[in-house]
């Protein structure tokens, strides 16, 4: 073949560069085009479907709630993408489980008041700051906020939620049986008791949570604990050894002698004291409402705590005031998402619905001040308690044991009066030599 004149070659060289050239030109400008919208989709992809996942413990009976609560929470903020796990675990044992590996514990769980220092001691509790612990203490109760607070190196801390106020006792009583001014008095009460053969259920034997609200009677018996910065029981004090503890002693020697009061219970044993008719007021909590109105029903009745005699003299029972509370675990991945979500489960409108589901005390000053909790009677009964019952809170870690046998004596006798006031001195010189630190 013969070769073709140089400038028509040339000219069709060029002519193909160029087709080559405004093909690469628009492949290329194509390329970044996809390119930029690929990431841009990404960028939206990843904002809305990058997953935030919260592990979240809460009770058995509260599995249902939580869950609507989370996915109430979601929804405030579609423009994440969150995903709840849940695990079941009850309040009153959640430190123990948590601290078993704290690094692969919850994102978010519930917790007894009391259990907050060691939880802290071992990094398990996330510290709160900022605005959300100024509307934690806004809008709840001081005492609550107390709860949640410790005290380290001088400067008070804020390291969980409020989320109920209601673990403490009362009087439920039979209407029928006792009327609102006998159980002002736990003589009265025993007095009208015994004139009809029944009984007054009061566990102040193998439990010192109860039996403290004789103690707590007194101002001026008291424990101390000192800690230090990281929490550690440095020194613990307590005076129930006193010339006033001897005095709480003899007045439960005398309660414990008398017959229409049944010191030696569990809340099986009020259950069934309660149905067989044996039992017709029982000091007890809010676990126990269901079963005791399912036996009395209208007939039910509320009361705070009465008054004993002590020292001759007529003094209101005291007691224990706990708090349920929610941390965030200071192990979190995602501790800030997580601070979020604490605060979303313990706000007023969770409060309400904890209160109208399942008839927990509220903490939010609101919801308290509600007429929908002001007319609940147990719900009513405890908060007023709140205002004067101690804290459940820097109990010494030597306190329980020994207050769980201290009336041991009284219970082993056949006529506890023959308990001298010597062995009751005994009693609580031992008591305190084994909580004293």
């Amino acid at each position: 073949m013969r070769a073709l004149p140089y400038s028509l070659k040339g000219r069709m060289e060029m002519k193909k560069l160029l087709t080559i050239l405004v093909i690469l030109c628009i492949a290329c400008t194509m390329a970044f085009a996809g390119g930029e919208d690929e990431k841009s989709t990404t960028t939206t992809t990843t904002a809305s479907s990058e997953r935030i996942t919260l592990t979240v413990w809460a009770s058995q009976e509260d599995q249902a709630m939580i869950k609507e609560m989370c996915n109430a929470y979601a929804a405030a903020n579609p423009d994440k993408n969150y995903k709840f796990l849940y695990g079941v675990q009850s309040e009153s044992d959640a430190a123990d489980k948590v601290l078993n590996d704290p690094e692969s514990g919850p994102d978010v769980f519930a917790f007894a008041s009391d259990q907050i220092n060691k939880l802290i001691q071992a990094g398990a509790l996330a510290r709160v700051g900022g605005s959300i612990l100024e509307d934690i203490k806004a809008v709840n109760t001081a005492e609550s906020v107390d709860a949640a607070t410790v005290t380290i190196g001088g400067e008070e801390r804020v390291y969980a939620y409020p989320m109920t106020g209601d673990n403490t006792y009362f009087v439920y009583y039979d209407s029928s049986k006792l009327s609102a001014d006998d159980v002002k008095s736990l003589d009265k009460m025993l007095e009208v008791a015994a004139a009809q053969g029944k009984q007054v259920a009061y566990k102040l034997y193998e439990d010192g949570w109860y039996l403290s609200s004789f103690f707590f009677a007194d101002p001026e018996l008291y424990y101390k604990v000192t800690y230090s910065d990281d929490l550690t029981e440095k020194q613990i004090e307590i005076n129930y050894d006193s010339a006033k503890g001897l005095e709480v002693m003899k007045a439960l020697r005398t309660y414990f002698a008398n017959p229409a009061l049944t010191a030696n219970v569990d809340d099986s044993k009020i259950i069934a004291g309660i149905q067989s008719g044996t039992i017709i007021a029982a000091v007890s909590g809010t676990w126990n409402k269901t079963a005791i109105e399912n036996v009395w029903g209208s007939n039910m009745a509320i009361a705070a705590m009465p008054t004993a005699t002590i020292g001759g003299k007529d003094v209101l029972l005291n007691g224990y005031f706990g708090y349920k509370l929610i941390g965030v675990n200071g192990y979190s991945q995602n501790k800030a998402e997580a601070h979020k979500l604490a605060q979303w489960l313990t706000n007023e409108q969770n409060q309400l619905l904890r209160f109208q589901t399942r008839g927990f005390g509220p903490t939010n000053i609101a919801v308290k001040g509600s007429a929908e909790v002001a007319s609940d009677a147990i719900i009513s009964v405890v908060l007023k308690e709140a205002e004067y019952f101690r804290t459940q809170k820097g109990v010494p870690s030597t306190y329980w044991t020994p207050m769980g046998s201290l009336t041991k004596q009284f219970v082993d006798t056949p006529d506890p009066t023959t308990v001298t006031d010597a062995d009751l001195q005994a009693l609580l010189d031992s008591l305190c030599s084994q909580i004293r630190k």
